[in-house]
C-alpha cells in the first residue's frame, strides 16, 4: 500500500524546528524473556515480517523497523502490518511514512492526533499522541534533531506483538544512552552507544573494548541476529 504525501510535505515544510522536550518513558527489565518465547511470539498468527529485536538488559526490548512506510494495525491472523498491536483496532489502522526526514500520519480508520480527530495526512512532531480506534494510544517520539530515527511507545494498556517496550523506526542512525536525546534511554549507562547504517547493514560503534559472543571487539561491530554484546556497564542482544 503506497500513499503519496509529497505535496503535503512540500506545503508544510520541515518539522525539526517544532520539536518539544521529551517525556521520560518508563522501562522494565526483560531478563525473563527467552529466545524460545520470542520465537513462539513471532511465529504465531499475525502475518508480519520477522523484524529484528534489540534486547537491552535492565532497559527493555525494541522492535527494529527499517521501512520508510509502516502500517500499524491489529495483531490478527493474516493482518499485513509492520507494527502489530494487541487491541481493539482495525487490521490496518494507520500508515506512518518517512520522507526527507519528516514523518506523516495517514489515518486508515478513526484516528486522533493529540486529542483531535483527523481524516487526512498530518505531520508528526516529537511527543505527539496518536489514538487509533477508541482505546489504543501511541506516543511518537523523535528525540534527536541529528537523526531521523523515531520511536513508538504504547500509551494505553495494550501491547505490541511481539511483546516489546517500543518500536524503533530506523532511518540513518540510532542512539542508545542516558541522555534525553537518546532514542533508547538507558539511565544507568555512563556513555552512549551509536547504531548507524552502513550500506545494507547496521553496525554498532563503540570506543571501548566490548565482548561480542565471547570475543573482544572495538570500533565498528556488525549487528547480526543472535549476537550478544557486553560492555563495562551494559549488555544487549539481538534476536
Amino acid at each position: 500500500m503506497q500513499f503519496d504525501f509529497n505535496p503535503i510535505l512540500k506545503a508544510v515544510g520541515p518539522m525539526g524546528a517544532f520539536m518539544k522536550p521529551e517525556r521520560t518513558a518508563l522501562t522494565r527489565s526483560t531478563q525473563a524473556i527467552t529466545p524460545e518465547s520470542l520465537q513462539r511470539d513471532l511465529l504465531e498468527d499475525t502475518n508480519t515480517q520477522p523484524h529484528r529485536i534489540l534486547w537491552i538488559d535492565g532497559v527493555g526490548g525494541f522492535l527494529l523497523v527499517e521501512s520508510d512506510e509502516v502500517i500499524v494495525g491489529q495483531a490478527a491472523p493474516r493482518a499485513k502490518v509492520d507494527v502489530a498491536i494487541v487491541g481493539d483496532l482495525s487490521r490496518q489502522s494507520a500508515a506512518i511514512r518517512r520522507s526527507e526526514g519528516d514523518y506523516l500520519l495517514q489515518p486508515l480508520q478513526a484516528t486522533q492526533l493529540n486529542g483531535a480527530d483527523i481524516d487526512r495526512p498530518h505531520l508528526l512532531s516529537h511527543n505527539d499522541e496518536l489514538q487509533l480506534g477508541d482505546r489504543v494510544k501511541l506516543q511518537f517520539m523523535r528525540p534527536s534533531p541529528l537523526s531521523a530515527t523515531a520511536v513508538l511507545k504504547m500509551g494505553s494498556l495494550n501491547r505490541f506483538k511481539p511483546n516489546v517496550d517500543g518500536v524503533l523506526l530506523l532511518a540513518d542512525s540510532c542512539i542508545l544512552g542516558p541522555a534525553a536525546t537518546s532514542h533508547v534511554q538507558c539511565p544507568h549507562w555512563k556513555g552512549e552507544l551509536l547504531m548507524f547504517k552502513k550500506g545494507d547493514d547496521w553496525v554498532f560503534r563503540t570506543l571501548e573494548t566490548v565482548t561480542v559472543n565471547g570475543e573482544e571487539a572495538q570500533g565498528q561491530i556488525l549487528l547480526t541476529p543472535g549476537m550478544r554484546m557486553q560492555g563495562e556497564d551494559f549488555s544487549l542482544s539481538v534476536e
